[in-house]
């Protein structure tokens, strides 16, 4: 069986519809059995299509750093100032978004983003949460005489956010609550946050539509802005990549924040399946200055 069966076919409907010149195609370590046949395809179908390939790109969530500097390595070879960027984020851990995008605006790309929602989700995505991190070059700058705020965009596994909240014991704790009722969201993302967190000192609980860049883009400038006055910030996304991707673009504009990636110890194989809608836009050109 394959893992992330949305990889394989977002590939290769990518591959018939842009028809790229090239493709940079990484994995980590920990799950390359897991998804060695999705990579042997994709490879496969470059080399009929003629499309130059770098499939063999290992990443360690163990080794941050080291892999830190091969993505910095591969993006600085193959991506020219001003080149025209897609970046298939579905089944991307998002400290690795955050970086290639922090590495793609520097080259000073345009960044072209697709999303592919699975069909359904299995009863658990991930367990076992490991230590926080602030991401390399993206880690703000910090005031140590100030309380920390922590603004999150929740996800399906509250044991992350409790990681986060355990970790960096703010002194105010913002969470985005994702809207709608998709992948029974009420009872799986919003209620089981709103138990566990409502009575944490300091919380505020808002709504936010973590598939829109722009909505989820506003309103977390709303929130956040304003406690860089008086707080340290750090940011750290759980929910929809697309939102992922919003909050890369709100430290773009407020530099002193920080973003912080939660990793988590077990992912389930099983944890989606099939390949539903999919979401495409162009990542602000603010990024581009």
């Amino acid at each position: 069986d394959l893992w992330e069966e949305r990889f394989l076919k977002g590939m290769e409907r990518l591959i018939a519809t842009i028809k790229p010149s090239k493709v940079l195609m990484f994995h980590f370590e920990e799950y390359a059995e897991w998804s060695n046949g999705n990579r042997e395809r994709i490879s496969n179908l470059c080399k009929e299509k003629s499309i130059e390939i770098e499939g063999d790109i290992p990443l360690s969530f163990g080794s941050p750093r080291d892999s830190w500097k091969d993505l910095r390595e591969r993006i600085e070879k193959a991506v020219v100032s001003d080149d025209l960027i897609t970046l298939d984020i579905s089944t991307m851990p998002r400290e690795v978004i955050w970086s290639v995008c922090h590495m793609l605006s520097q080259r000073r790309a345009l960044i072209q983003y697709i999303y592919n929602k699975p069909n359904k989700y299995g009863d658990w995505l991930s367990r076992d949460p490991g230590r926080p991190r602030l991401l390399y070059r993206l880690a703000g700058i910090q005031n140590p005489g100030r309380p920390t705020a922590l603004v999150v965009q929740t996800g399906y596994d509250v044991e992350r956010v409790k990681q986060l909240v355990r970790f960096y014991e703010p002194d105010k704790l913002l969470l985005g609550l994702q809207t709608g009722e998709q992948f029974d969201n009420v009872r799986e993302n919003r209620a089981k946050h709103k138990r566990a967190f409502e009575k944490h000192r300091g919380v505020e609980i808002f709504d936010v539509d973590g598939y829109s860049l722009e909505r989820t883009h506003e309103k977390f400038m709303e929130v956040t802005t304003p406690l860089l006055e008086d707080h340290n910030v750090i940011l750290s996304s759980l929910g929809p990549k697309v939102g992922a991707l919003s909050l890369f673009t709100v430290k773009r504009r407020l530099p002193h924040i920080a973003m912080s990636y939660a990793p988590s110890n077990e992912f389930n194989r099983e944890y989606s399946s099939g390949i539903g809608e999919s979401i495409h836009g162009i990542l602000n050109n603010g990024l581009r200055t």
